[in-house]
C-alpha cells in the first residue's frame, strides 16, 4: 500500500526519471509557447543591437585613427605649398628643401632658424623657380658643364702656381672631397646640383642688375644709431625713446659708441657716409622723403625719431642733403642686392595678379613643417642655442 506523505526522495531513481519523461512528453500550453517565442525574439534583438552598436563603435574608432593618420602623416606632405605656372611645390617638397639647407648649414657649422625659415624658404623656392623659368629669356641659365665647373672650383684641390699636377690625382681628390661633403650633409648629388644651378642663376642675375647701377649718382650723407629688435641674452634691451632723449643733450657720436650695434655699414661713432636712394628702402622716406605721401626728408643737422625696420631700429642724423657723389663699394653691393630683391618682388606681384604664382601657407602648415624639420635637426646644447633654431623647440 502506498503511503501518501512519502515524497520523491523516498522513490526510486527510475520512478523519478519516468515522471520527468512523462512531464516532457506532455504538450505545452499555447500561452507558454507564445511567451517562449517572445523571449527568444527579444534576446535575438538585443544580441543584434549589441553587435550593431559594437560594430559602429569599432568603425568609429578605426575612422578616427585613419582620419588622424591622414591629417597628420598622409595629407600634409601632399598639400600644395606653392606653384609657378605649371610647376607645383608640396609641403613635402618644402620640408625636403629645408632639410637640404639644414644639411649644408650643419656642414658649415651654422643652424637653421625654424622661427623664420619655413615661410622664407617657400618664398625662396618660388623665387628660384621664377628665375629658372625666366633664365632662358635673360640668358643666364647654367649648363651641366658650367655646374660641373662650379663644383670642381668649390671642392677641387688648390693647385700651386707653376707646379705640375697629375689630372687623375686632382680628379680623385675632387671626387673624395665632394663625396665627403655629400655624406656629411646627407645630400644627394642631384640635390646639390639643383642648389648649385640656382646659385649660379642668382649670381648671374645680380651681375645683370649690377650693370644698371650708375656712378656717380645722387646721395645723402648720414650718421645713425642702430638698435637690435630683439632683447639680449639677459632679456634687457636699450629703449629707443631713451636714446632719442639722450641725443638732445649728448653728442651723437658719443651715444652711438655706447649703444649702437653696427650691421657693417657704420663706424663706431655711427658715421655711415653717402647713401644712394633704394639702398635701404625702409629708410628712404626719412632720407629722401615721399612726395606722394607728403613726407619731407630730414634736413641737414636734423635727427629722426626711432624708425623700426626689419633690420633693426634706426635713429638717423642727416649730415648733408642730396649731392652727386661716387658710389661707395659697400653700397654698390647693397644696392645690387636690393635691385635683385625688387625684381623678385615684382615677378611675384605680377605672377600673383595673373594667377601664375600662388602660395598656400598658414600657421597650422607652418607648425607641421617646423615639426618635421625638427625631427631631423642636429641636437644643440641648450646653453648654445636660441628658441627657434634647428634642434630647439619653439615656445
Amino acid at each position: 500500500m502506498a503511503i501518501p506523505w512519502i515524497g520523491d526522495r523516498f522513490r526510486s531513481p527510475s520512478d523519478r526519471a519516468g515522471r520527468r519523461r512523462r512531464g516532457r512528453s506532455q504538450p505545452q500550453r499555447p500561452e507558454d509557447s507564445q511567451q517562449e517565442d517572445a523571449d527568444v525574439a527579444r534576446t535575438r534583438r538585443r544580441r543584434n543591437t549589441a553587435i550593431g552598436i559594437g560594430a559602429v563603435l569599432i568603425s568609429l574608432v578605426i575612422g578616427i585613427v585613419a582620419f588622424g593618420y591622414y591629417q597628420e602623416f598622409y595629407r600634409p606632405p601632399r598639400v600644395w605649398a606653392g606653384s609657378v605656372n605649371n610647376v607645383e611645390f608640396s609641403m613635402g617638397d618644402l620640408v625636403s628643401r629645408i632639410r637640404v639647407l639644414q644639411g649644408v648649414n650643419r656642414y658649415q657649422g651654422g643652424q637653421v632658424d625654424l622661427s623664420t625659415v619655413p615661410f622664407e624658404y617657400l618664398q625662396n623656392l618660388i623665387n628660384a623657380e621664377i628665375l629658372r623659368q625666366a633664365s632662358p629669356q635673360l640668358g643666364i641659365g647654367p649648363t651641366d658643364a658650367e655646374i660641373d665647373d662650379q663644383l670642381r672650383s668649390q671642392f677641387g684641390p688648390a693647385e700651386a702656381p707653376g707646379q705640375e699636377s697629375d689630372p687623375g690625382q686632382l680628379n680623385r681628390e675632387y671626387q673624395n672631397n665632394y663625396q665627403s661633403f655629400l655624406t656629411a650633409t646627407g645630400l644627394s648629388d642631384g640635390d646639390y646640383r639643383i642648389i648649385t644651378a640656382e646659385q649660379l642663376s642668382l649670381h648671374r642675375l645680380m651681375a645683370t642688375m649690377a650693370q644698371t647701377i650708375e656712378s656717380p649718382l645722387e646721395q645723402v650723407e648720414v650718421q645713425w644709431i642702430r638698435l637690435p629688435l630683439e632683447r639680449d641674452a639677459q632679456g634687457s634691451a636699450v629703449q629707443p625713446d631713451d636714446v632719442f632723449r639722450r641725443l638732445a643733450i649728448e653728442d651723437f657720436g658719443v651715444v652711438a659708441r655706447e649703444v649702437s650695434q653696427s650691421a657693417g655699414f657704420a663706424r663706431a661713432d655711427g658715421y655711415v657716409g653717402w647713401v644712394p636712394r633704394d639702398t635701404f628702402p625702409e629708410l628712404d622716406q626719412a632720407l629722401y622723403g615721399d612726395p606722394e605721401r607728403g613726407l619731407i626728408a630730414l634736413a641737414p643737422g636734423e635727427t629722426s625719431r626711432p624708425i623700426f625696420t626689419s633690420d633693426g631700429i634706426h635713429i638717423i642724423k642727416m649730415l648733408s642733403g642730396p649731392q652727386i657723389q661716387e658710389l661707395d663699394p659697400r653700397f654698390r653691393i647693397k644696392l645690387n642686392i636690393e635691385l635683385v630683391r625688387q625684381w623678385q618682388e615684382l615677378q611675384v606681384k605680377n605672377g600673383s595678379e595673373s594667377g601664375a604664382v600662388r602660395m598656400n601657407f598658414n600657421s597650422k602648415l607652418y607648425g607641421w613643417v617646423a615639426d618635421q624639420v625638427f625631427i631631423t635637426a642636429p641636437r644643440i646644447p641648450a646653453d648654445q642655442a636660441q628658441p627657434g633654431q634647428s634642434g630647439v623647440p619653439l615656445r
